[in-house]
């Protein structure tokens, strides 16, 4: 058949425009992909130009501080003794809600502290370094307790007799059975002063299981007058013996009855009394210094014998 208008020849062109067609629609799709990268590019480049402005004028903020002379940094030592622990001294009531509170704390982690030390704090490895700075700026012949919670607090505790050896344990809860044992530590006081003397046994700090207040004529100090100074000392010397003879006699009816009993011997008042004393008792000696006995308030006296000083440690 022939071809009188030419169809053929037009089919056959529509085909190539078609064809052209979809390959510059696949060439305007590149393009277009191809300005999104381009464009996603330049952000990136944005963004991080920006990084490195605000980077580069940190950097010049840090040099211009560094050039300023700088204030002295004290050391961890000064402002340890700086920030030392203010002293507060429990009464037995407060002492015991402390020991409630105590035996009432409890942790999943194990790590409630109980450190003992009878003389510098000790190299424990469980102690936080600031705890053991700030404990050893505190000063006590007695040694230290130091009980730690951590995130929680942490307290030293002065005894108020000496802790012999260095012991520490931790665990879900505090052991405190030592602490307790040393709340009642059999003990004898003497509070020894010219003329007057007390003498007690106390076997806990709930009171005192015996008593005896020494009393005898001691002369008092010099006036000026008829007596010569040298035989006024004399005088005063014969009336203080004779005190601490009759002291000692009281004492040893004492030692004989409880001496089996008592672990320490807190002595306090006059030191020249405390040094002819002293001897006779058999005893491990405290020192303290005790309020002078009126013969009124023997209470006041345990207070102060089995009173503990607390320290309360910030970290």
């Amino acid at each position: 058949m022939v071809d009188l208008f030419g169809k053929k020849k037009l089919d056959d062109r529509i085909l190539e425009l078609q064809a052209a067609l979809t390959k510059l629609e696949g060439e305007k799709e590149e393009l277009l992909r191809t300005l999104e990268k381009r464009e996603e590019k330049m952000r990136r480049l944005s963004s991080a130009n920006q990084a490195a402005n605000l980077a580069l004028k940190a950097a010049e903020q840090n040099t211009a501080a560094l050039s300023v002379p700088s204030v002295p940094v004290r050391t961890e030592v000064e402002m340890c003794v700086e920030q030392k622990p203010k002293a507060r001294r429990l009464s037995l009531r407060e002492m015991d809600l402390l020991m409630e509170r105590l035996k009432a704390c409890r942790s999943p982690r194990d790590d409630l502290l109980v450190a003992f030390y009878p003389g510098p704090v000790p190299e424990d490895d469980a102690l936080p370094s600031q705890i053991k700075k700030a404990a050893a700026a505190i000063k006590s012949q007695r040694g230290g307790i130091i009980l730690h919670s951590p995130q929680l607090f942490s307290l030293q505790l002065i005894p108020p007799c000496p802790i012999l050896e260095s012991y520490s344990q931790e665990g879900s809860a505090f052991a405190l059975d030592l602490l307790g044992e040393m709340r009642d530590t059999p003990v004898l006081v003497v509070s020894a002063h010219a003329g007057e003397t007390f003498l007690g046994v106390a076997l806990c700090r709930e009171g005192f299981e015996a008593e005896e207040l020494v009393e005898s004529q001691v002369m008092g100090k010099h006036s000026k007058g008829g007596w010569s100074q040298k035989r006024f000392e004399r005088l005063r010397e014969e009336d203080i013996k004779s005190h601490v003879d009759l002291v000692q006699e009281k004492l040893a009816a004492l030692m004989g009855k409880y001496k089996t009993l008592l672990k320490y011997a807190v002595l306090s008042g006059e030191e020249s009394l405390i040094r002819q004393i002293a001897p006779g008792i058999g005893l491990p000696v405290v020192e303290r210094r005790l309020e002078r006995h009126d013969g009124r308030k023997t209470e006041e006296i345990l207070e102060e014998v089995y009173g503990f000083t607390c320290y309360r440690i910030e970290t």
